[in-house]
């Protein structure tokens, strides 16, 4: 019963094939067979190759072209998923990613710096503290400072300078102060 393909039949099964709308067809097959989208472009591409190099053994008379190349897809989805299965991965040593965040060690550093630097300058001379905490941590501008106490600039930047100098002065010897606690209480 099985005669010849016949060559219009054939040309007309291929014009049904290779269309838009069957490529959109295999790609929803092979969702519905369980291949994971990440591959499901390149499984399709697999199933249009197939279709390609069998199309000389279509037989138009045994079945449709969209029936043809659903079983193509079927079997390579088949031969994906048994893939699947044997693919091993293989993993790498783990990277060590930096971390913007500090750590807890580092923040409680951090906090004892600034709680060193603050007592430092609650030591400093009133005069030469208000200056400092107002321009240095207030933002307040120079000239708005020498407006308000009614002195000159250059008096005020002078003690700006020796108020870091102090300030710098005290960080250092509560810095020696702590290292000989250190080394005292290990020698015990």
């Amino acid at each position: 019963m099985c005669r010849p393909p016949n060559e219009r039949e054939r040309a007309a099964a291929r014009e049904r094939l290779f269309c838009p709308t069957l490529v959109r067809a295999v790609l929803r097959w092979l969702e519905k067979l369980g291949v994971p989208r990440c591959h499901r472009g390149d499984v399709a591409g697999q199933v249009w190759v197939s279709a390609w190099e069998s199309w000389s053994r279509f037989d138009p008379t045994r079945g449709t072209p969209e029936r043809w190349l659903n079983g193509i897809t079927v079997h390579v989805a088949s031969r994906y998923h048994e893939r699947a299965q044997r693919r091993r991965e293989e993993l790498v040593d783990w990277i060590d990613a930096v971390d913007p965040a500090p750590d807890a060690a580092a923040v409680m550093e951090s906090d004892s710096i600034r709680t060193g630097v603050i007592d430092a300058v609650n030591d400093l001379d009133p005069d030469l503290r208000s200056i400092l905490v107002a321009h240095d941590l207030n933002g307040v501008s120079m000239a708005q400072i020498a407006e308000d106490v009614e002195l000159p600039i250059s008096t005020l930047y002078k003690r700006r300078a020796k108020a870091i100098e102090a300030l710098r002065e005290i960080l250092r010897s509560r810095y020696a102060r702590e290292l000989s606690m250190r080394k005292g209480g290990r020698l015990r």
